[in-house]
């Protein structure tokens, strides 16, 4: 028994069976149908959550619908709110083809008491409250429907008869998400885009071609400016990759993990940069130098970050944040990506390691 569990453990895909696996997904968001933007929202949640629980094996996972819910909010919050475009009254995108996604509407009266994420996650009660309720609609819905594809069902994520309690990755689905996340996020945003701006019912104001998405999938800039704050006095006002100080100079918030690479905001993946270096830097993953200063300075200062961070909203969990770590230095390793050295300096990553 053991030697079978080690089989699965390490029999990664194939580069066959990893193409296959893109075609599955490519097939489903193309020829799939959609009668809602949940089915965009679950693919997009599970890739994520297996590059913050998973490993780069063939081994199955595990995950709690909770945990699944949890990402649902994270991307419908700013979406339930007013989109004001040109001299149209703001109006809350639709994102069904019927009436409104019922998640939509529970977040939309969680917004009614809570005006930001970070108050309705310091109400324990409601906001365990609607995680139960959000899981129990993926899991009636999109998490059934998801695989479904020219009337027919094509388990090739997950076996529905073993997800009655949590949804378990089949074997080798981990791995791939984890491989082909950055395409599975950029596909996923655009058909989801693509779904509410053709909905009927938005038609009338979306026909004026408005940046969706920047509404709709950019990171949320309005409270950084309070993470700045908080990080000036952490960095002692010295910009976290040249050292410089911060004093009568130009800076901002970055992301230490490049949003390009893991779109979400957590609390320990923030840093400080001055204009020039957070310019230079980019897109682009620091380099291992940085990196190991990046893990320094998380464990030392990690119950300041959770205390402060966490009061705008933001997850603050050292242990997902490092593991998302762990994982775009793999892919950058495996896939020869440059990183940034500091000032013009860039070089592959697998001749930095």
């Amino acid at each position: 028994m053991w030697q079978d569990d080690h089989f699965i453990e390490n029999n990664k895909p194939t580069p066959n069976e990893q193409l296959k696996f893109l075609k599955h997904i490519q097939q489903i968001l193309q020829s799939g149908t959609f009668t809602s933007t949940y089915k965009f929202a679950l693919l997009i949640s599970i890739t994520r959550l297996a590059i913050e629980q998973g490993q780069d094996t063939g081994a199955a996972l595990h995950l709690e619908y909770q945990d699944i819910a949890e990402k649902f909010i994270d991307l419908y919050w700013k979406q339930s709110l007013p989109f004001q475009f040109n001299q149209y009254e703001p109006f809350i995108l639709k994102q069904a083809t019927g009436q409104q996604a019922k998640i939509i509407s529970e977040i939309q009266k969680a917004q009614q008491q809570f005006k930001t994420l970070a108050a309705l996650r310091t109400d324990v009660l409601y906001w365990n409250r609607l995680k139960r309720t959000v899981a129990t609609t993926v899991r009636q819905m999109p998490v059934l429907y998801l695989q479904n594809l020219n009337s027919q069902t094509i388990e090739f994520l997950y076996s529905l008869e073993d997800s009655k309690q949590s949804l378990k990755l089949l074997p080798k689905v981990m791995y791939c998400l984890r491989q082909f996340s950055e395409i599975i996020e950029e596909l996923c945003q655009k058909r989801w885009i693509d779904f509410v701006r053709l909905n009927k019912q938005n038609l009338v104001v979306l026909d004026g071609l408005p940046d969706l998405d920047e509404f709709m999938f950019a990171p949320s800039r309005n409270q950084l400016g309070q993470v700045a704050d908080f990080l000036i006095d952490l960095q002692q006002c010295q910009c976290f990759y040249c050292g410089k100080s911060l004093k009568n100079s130009k800076y901002a918030v970055d992301h230490f993990i490049p949003w390009s690479l893991y779109p979400a905001d957590t609390g320990h993946n923030f840093v400080l940069a001055d204009e020039k270096c957070n310019s230079q830097k980019s897109n682009y993953l620091a380099s291992q130098q940085f990196l190991h200063q990046w893990q320094e300075r998380n464990h030392l200062h990690d119950q300041s970050i959770i205390r402060e961070i966490s009061q705008l909203g933001f997850l603050t969990d050292l242990q997902r944040s490092h593991r998302v770590a762990d994982w775009a230095y793999k892919q950058a390793i495996e896939n020869e990506y440059l990183v940034w050295l500091g000032g013009k300096d860039k070089k592959i990553l697998a001749q930095v390691y």
